[in-house]
């Protein structure tokens, strides 16, 4: 997330924090004639990495010109500094992580590399960078566990403590924070941002979860006075709610209430808070019957979304996949998916399953569970940034998906007729499980997998399956 932006001030600012630091950069920006431009980038890259004492005031003031430039009110700097190809910035950044002392420098060095690492298009730029590959890679997500379970030892000698052992963990110190911190402070604010990115890998969802901090989450958008469709980006609400989203998805543990606070923003909103509302209702196995229009704006919502995680694109580039996963994407629609099967389940119907069978839906299952088996392994155990995108859970997740869906799918046209489509459609898919079968290292979805493809392989013979067969047809012609 776009972290340490400026807040108002509303308060005898502490000596340190956030609302003390963004003042003096304010003040810093008053004292400068003229204010950087991306014409400047050649000279203040040079002046950023001197180390004589006699140029250290003129190489900070060249770090905070580079953050300016990069500010959230710059944002349109960020990717013609990186990915555009036009300037070195990566290289003397991380030369000044690797060997400055000077913290204020060292400050915003590191501010000026997490907004340059949010465009989606200069991350790529950024993890294929050779020269510090391993530092830059730090900034994105194989870091995101090692940091949320940080816990240093206590003493020279002693054991290492777990994260929830550990008073001096970074997990126990965020709890403290936000049960102490006013709730009205920007240290508060960006604590949630903090925790809201930790959460995004599961290992760290499930820690947090055994914490005060879901409570302070819940209590973070139950006591909000704003409408949810006016919740600015990085608000307080924004995270909390991004933090509800992440650890629905991995645990209930600490979640107690959560259903009653978010089910409200479901209803009421169309946006991206509707849609985070959404996808948390889905997670914790809100009844079918409970969506809006009996599931229909649910599953249109987050098709959508797996659509736009897929291709890597945002609707009118509100969000895309530096705001959501694929893997929670697929993840809520198979969690709806399941919702439909076990209420046509009660009723001995495919009614429900087909408001999620949608063929254009079910051929981007497909596609993604055919793209993923195609993709996974292909870096030879190197991790990189396309190794998070092609996540082998989120086909887990999708043939998960369409196991649920299979009902639906493979019921006959009535009455009944012959279909060299169906047949094709049946032979061609069952190949693609049985590939996705031999990749994943699930032996519960291996058999997932295996299943469907010899359900899919009986039904060849018989008669024709239109959805099936207008989903592959989907599938088939888009690849």
């Amino acid at each position: 997330s776009d972290f340490l932006k400026s807040s108002p001030q509303d308060q005898q600012d502490v000596p340190g924090s956030i609302e003390s630091i963004e003042k003096g950069t304010a003040k810093d920006k008053e004292r400068i004639a003229r204010p950087p431009t991306l014409r400047d980038i050649p000279k203040l890259t040079k002046e950023i990495v001197q180390t004589d004492s006699d140029k250290k005031e003129e190489a900070v003031a060249a770090a905070k010109k580079l953050y300016e430039l990069c500010d959230v009110g710059h944002k349109a700097n960020r990717e013609p500094m990186v990915a555009s190809g036009k300037y070195d910035v990566l290289h003397p950044l991380t030369l000044c992580l690797l060997h400055e002392g000077n913290d204020e420098k060292l400050h915003f060095v590191c501010l000026t590399l997490n907004n340059l690492a949010i465009p989606h298009d200069n991350k790529r730029v950024m993890i294929l960078e050779r020269g510090a590959k391993k530092l830059i890679v730090s900034f994105l997500e194989p870091a995101g566990p090692i940091i949320g379970q940080f816990s240093p030892k206590t003493t020279l000698r002693g054991p290492r403590l777990t994260p929830l052992e550990n008073p001096n963990s970074l997990l126990r110190i965020l709890q403290e924070l936000t049960a102490h911190a006013a709730r009205g402070t920007a240290d508060f604010r960006w604590a949630f941002g903090l925790l809201a990115n930790l959460s995004r890998h599961s290992d760290n969802a499930l820690l947090i979860g055994l914490t005060g901090i879901p409570r302070m989450a819940i209590e973070n958008v139950s006591l909000s006075k704003i409408d949810a469709s006016e919740w600015k980006t990085n608000s307080l609400e924004d995270f909390s709610l991004y933090l509800l989203l992440h650890l629905a998805e991995a645990t209930k543990d600490g979640l107690q209430g959560a259903l009653e606070v978010v089910e409200p923003i479901m209803r009421n909103d169309s946006g991206i808070q509707g849609l985070k509302a959404t996808m948390i209702c889905a997670f914790l196995e809100l009844p079918w019957e409970k969506f809006p229009n009996y599931g229909v704006i649910a599953a249109g919502a987050v098709s959508e979304l797996m659509g736009n995680t897929f291709e890597r694109t945002g609707k009118k580039r509100v969000y895309n996949d530096n705001d959501f996963q694929l893997r929670t994407a697929v993840s809520a629609y198979a969690a709806l998916a399941s919702a439909a099967f076990k209420a046509d389940s009660e009723n001995n119907s495919v009614v429900h399953t087909k408001v999620m069978a949608l063929p254009t839906s079910v051929a981007l299952l497909f596609q993604i569970i055919n793209a993923i088996a195609l993709h996974w392994g292909d870096d030879d155990g190197d991790q990189t940034f396309e190794t998070y995108h092609w996540d082998i859970k989120a086909g887990d997740l999708a043939v998960g998906a369409v196991m649920s869906l299979l009902p639906a799918l493979l019921e006959a046209e009535d009455p009944p007729r012959q279909s060299m489509g169906t047949q094709q459609a049946c032979a061609e898919l069952s190949k693609v499980f049985v590939f996705f079968s031999k990749k994943t290292s699930s032996i519960a979805v291996k058999a997932r997998a295996a299943e469907v493809a010899e359900k899919l392989t009986e039904s060849a013979s018989g008669s024709a399956l239109p959805l099936l067969e207008a989903s592959y047809d989907l599938w088939h012609h888009g690849t």
